[in-house]
């Protein structure tokens, strides 16, 4: 195995490159290893520090559909068996949770995507749709579908059978928090971002009605956002990674309503995690995939040999985006970075993204009709 030594740093983002050429799958086992290599270095277990002084730690991968890894829709399973095999070197005895919610795609919705998925795809999932049990509730049938096209459930049931305290936890199964708790937060959250930032109200209150009650109580909870690089179908997101990987992807219900103020309402919910956990996140956005052209679902799956991680999500985000799309001009304009940019972290300077133009991969962003 050849091993890919250069790390570099970008505004104190780390990212290092996981594999030559164009990945196959004997490259696997590389992978671990240089993702495992770069979370041993001393700038990565500084950052992580208040993550490893959890109480528990949680692991939310980016699976916004039972799709296979090599789709680059889902986080692949390698990146995230590297991250617990990290953690159960450092913190033994603390519980690891992999953390998901539902979507509508996952559940009740999942019969309106068959008809765009490749033919084996689709071929697969239907299979598993006429051995469904008929009081099996639609929601719980395509979470646990996921995990099984995922590589997920294979992965923790191994740490079971060794006895490891590693587990998936449907976030949407859980107590949301009591309004008194939740106005604590409120306070917080709109301080912390200010009038101009706020989602239209209607957005906000669904958004504080679904704050999971985990986030107050006294157990310390870690959260590592393990997300792909993809690119976006909205043009306030334009791309996926670690801040919509929580923002989205940990709201409690479905998320269409939060697409009619997506920006605001991605970020207020980032921010709720990101108080209501005492700023206990690291971000990491991983290959061997990503997706580009009709992301985040049904986009070409392309390579991405790079891992990215750092404590400031925001800056990760603008970091990966660069490498994606090779456009600093463009990562600087976008709507959601700048509302994000000095409350729920600090955008790299110009001079610092221009480094990273070397490295870019020229990913072709979602193609937006023209509104004329």
């Amino acid at each position: 195995m050849t091993s890919v030594k250069e790390t570099l740093n970008f505004d104190d983002v780390f990212v290092k490159k996981l594999y030559k050429g164009h990945f196959q799958a004997s490259m696997t086992s590389q992978i671990y290893s240089e993702i495992h290599e770069l979370l041993r270095s001393e700038g990565i277990r500084e950052q992580m520090k208040r993550v490893m002084d959890s109480d528990e730690i949680w692991i939310k991968p980016n699976l916004s559909n039972a799709r296979p890894p090599e789709t680059g829709c889902i986080t692949h399973p390698m990146a995230v068996k590297a991250i617990i095999d990290h953690l159960l070197n450092l913190v033994k005895g603390k519980p690891i949770r992999i953390v998901e919610t539902i979507t509508f795609h996952k559940g009740k919705g999942m019969n309106d995507i068959l008809a765009k998925l490749p033919p084996k795809e689709r071929t697969a999932i239907e299979s598993k749709l006429h051995s469904k049990e008929p009081d099996q509730d639609m929601h719980d049938f395509g979470f646990n579908l996921l995990l099984e096209l995922g590589g997920l459930k294979d992965l923790v049931n191994g740490y079971k059978e060794y006895g490891k305290d590693v587990d998936v936890l449907n976030l949407s199964k859980q107590p949301v928090m009591n309004p008194a708790d939740s106005k604590k937060i409120t306070e917080r959250v709109d301080e912390l971002l200010g009038k101009e930032r706020m989602p239209k109200d209607e957005i906000k209150k669904k958004l504080l009605d679904n704050i999971p009650s985990c986030l107050g109580g006294k157990r310390k909870i870690g959260l590592i956002s393990l997300a792909v690089p993809k690119t976006h179908d909205d043009p306030e997101a334009y791309i996926t990674a670690t801040i919509k990987n929580i923002g989205l992807g940990l709201f409690l219900q479905y998320k269409a309503f939060m697409h009619k103020d997506f920006a605001k309402a991605m970020l207020y919910n980032f921010a709720i995690w990101k108080v209501g956990l005492e700023d206990r996140i690291f971000g990491i956005v991983s290959g061997p995939y990503g997706q580009d052209r009709e992301g985040p679902i049904f986009g070409r799956a392309v390579d991405f040999p790079y891992i990215v991680a750092g404590s400031d999500l925001l800056r990760v985000d603008a970091v990966t985006a660069v490498l994606m799309l090779g456009k600093v001009d463009l990562i600087r304009q976008l709507n959601a970075f700048k509302l994000a940019s000095d409350t729920l972290g600090i955008l790299p300077p110009v001079t610092k993204l221009e480094e990273i133009l070397p490295y870019s991969l020229n990913y072709e962003p979602y193609p937006y009709k023209s509104k004329e």
